[in-house]
């Protein structure tokens, strides 16, 4: 079985249950284990007593990527398969006499006029999730509800929920999960003393409130990758980051542009990304690549019709400008695309420069939208 442990996050929220607060309001940074522990103690609570329990988020797909897979995990270090007490078409959950829904809201808003529960779960609250659903939601809860969030701006919670609500409100950060990657705890310390990420650092690594600006790519949305369209790769390559690349197309009659991550896994050696790039791209089908990487192109191009993108003719911002102009489809099999969609934000922009995290699918992305523009050629299969 899988060992889980319990991070500080996880017993401040235990301790605000059992005082009693109808509220618990984890507004966290990166790393803290705000989603973890919350879905740790929910899968405890259910073991206890008969509960029905609500975890919604805007989209099921995010759920499933996300909150769901950490879900299963913690089951099994209750010595629970996933397999005994889940049901896959519903999204559901069985424990004991307890029931566990997931389900995401968007598109889907009657969900929240319906059924009444015990504790109600939102996850990333702060992410195309309105307050009257929220209202909506809250409402028809008993017992208690939770909510997780980065502070990376204001939203209705600190305007409508705060101010009215008895609620408990925990902060968290890096320093409470002593469980994190070592890898990820580099990263997010690398941004400290950066005065570029100095909202950054105030957000994602103290868990404060910030100001940073809204999403970079606020116009996507979930939908289906198509099958009439010519299509390429996009390839970043990662320096103490994952490797990532996409499937990409482009409608510029219609300015939709749709993707499909592919790849998404850091630590891989020249010939552990040769393997996984064979397992979606042939011989024939174009790849433009991060041109950083020189002596990785060359490797690559032994098998693979792999190109350098021209970091010449655009820079980021003016790439990111173009793009903008696009609507984004992102399928649903995209957790960690979706991920930096809702989170690639600008760290200054006036003079035009994003942050530089929650970005690798995107510039891998970027890389083979701008190559379309210049009339590159893709592929049909």
């Amino acid at each position: 079985m899988a060992e889980v442990s319990l991070s500080d996050t996880f017993f401040k929220n235990l301790d605000a249950y059992e005082e009693g607060w109808p509220l618990i309001v984890n507004q966290g940074g990166q790393g803290s284990s705000k989603t973890f522990s919350i879905l740790q103690l929910l899968a405890m609570l259910a073991r206890q007593e008969p509960l029905r329990t609500t975890v919604a988020s805007y989209a099921l797909p995010h759920l499933k990527a996300g909150a769901m897979a950490d879900f299963d995990r913690i089951l099994l270090s209750m010595n629970i398969y996933p397999s005994d007490v889940k049901n896959i078409s519903e999204s559901t959950y069985y424990i004991g006499q307890s029931k566990i829904d997931f389900y995401g809201i968007e598109g889907n808003t009657a969900k929240a006029h319906g059924i009444r529960r015990d504790i109600l779960y939102i996850n990333e609250c702060n992410r195309r999730v309105t307050y009257d659903v929220y209202d909506q939601l809250a409402s028809r809860t008993q017992r208690c509800v939770f909510v997780d969030f980065n502070p990376d701006q204001e939203f209705w919670l600190y305007t409508k929920v705060v101010p009215n609500f008895r609620h408990k409100l925990i902060i968290s950060t890096y320093l409470d999960n002593p469980f994190l990657p070592e890898r990820e705890l580099q990263n997010i310390l690398s941004k400290k003393d950066n005065p570029l990420f100095e909202n950054w650092w105030k957000v994602y690594g103290l868990g404060q409130l910030g100001k940073l600006e809204g999403c970079i790519f606020p116009n996507w949305r979930f939908g289906e990758f198509p099958t009439d369209l010519p299509f390429g790769y996009g390839l970043d390559f990662g320096f103490n980051a994952p490797d990532a690349m996409v499937k990409l197309a482009v409608d510029h009659k219609r300015k939709i542009v749709f993707w499909d991550e592919r790849i998404y896994k850091d630590g891989n050696s020249a010939d552990d990304l040769k393997t996984l790039v064979s397992l979606h791209a042939r011989r024939n089908d174009l790849i433009i690549a991060d041109s950083a990487d020189a002596r990785m192109i060359k490797h690559l191009r032994k098998w693979f019709n792999i190109k350098p993108t021209n970091k010449a003719k655009w820079t980021v911002s003016e790439g990111i400008k173009l793009m903008q102009g696009y609507e984004h489809v992102v399928t649903e099999t995209s957790p960690n695309l979706a991920k930096e969609f809702n989170n690639y934000i600008w760290s200054d922009k006036k003079a035009g420069i994003p942050i530089d995290a929650f970005n690798h699918l995107i510039d891998a992305g970027r890389y083979k939208f701008l190559e379309t523009i210049t009339g590159g050629k893709q592929t049909w299969h």
